[in-house]
């Protein structure tokens, strides 16, 4: 997938390259999500499906795939992001795996399944680099691992978060990444609001 912005090329977070980078809203953030167990906030919305739902801005547009980045998603595997245009950049999404998707010889664990994740990213040709140490957290009694990631394109590196964890109760594993650039004119400086944003999302997302 290739979407053209007049200033940033947009590979897509998927298997086929993980990341959709595209030109997004600053003003609109995660880490501004009002979080409710029944209906979103004012101006919000629900996606809801896979096994997942999670909360987005209604000026988002939502895109969803199969992991080659060409087909629709399947029960088994697939991804949704959610961007919106703007003069910064955001943009989440929620990748799905079943466990019985992974090769026979990796252990299925989080890390192993983000790991997998990135290696479709590799095999596409996307390069994602400095990948950040492993940190640990929990969500809603799950197990959950997330570092810092970049991605190099266009002579510089956007910077991204990205976690993983287990969900008993759909037999999946959920990745939620976001990656953020406020000001383009400087793209490669990490936002502090980057993580706060992150955990913003993952507040909003519910496994089911």
């Amino acid at each position: 997938m290739e979407i053209k912005t007049g200033y940033v090329k947009r590979p897509g977070f998927n298997a086929r390259s993980l990341l959709a980078v595209a030109v997004v809203v600053g003003t609109v953030t995660g880490g501004n999500l009002l979080l409710h167990r029944g209906d979103p906030p004012l101006g919000y919305t629900r996606y809801e499906g896979r096994g997942f739902s999670i909360v987005y801005s209604e000026l988002m547009v939502l895109r969803e795939s199969d992991l080659s980045g060409y087909g629709s998603p399947t029960d088994a595997s697939g991804t949704m992001q959610a961007s919106v245009q703007h003069d910064g950049l955001e943009q989440f999404g929620v990748i799905w795996l079943k466990p019985e998707g992974m090769p026979s010889n990796m252990d299925r664990t989080p890390e192993n399944a983000l790991d997998y994740t990135f290696a479709f990213i590799a095999m596409s040709g996307t390069q994602i680099s400095e990948r950040g140490e492993l940190r640990t957290t929990t969500r809603n009694g799950h197990d959950l691992v997330y570092q810092t990631f970049g991605v190099p394109t266009s002579g510089f590196t956007i910077p991204g978060i990205v976690g993983s964890f287990y969900c008993e109760e759909s037999d999946r594993f959920l990745m939620l990444y976001l990656v953020y650039v406020p000001d383009v004119n400087n793209p490669e400086a990490v936002s502090p609001e980057m993580e706060q944003m992150w955990f913003g999302y993952l507040e909003s997302l519910v496994c089911h």
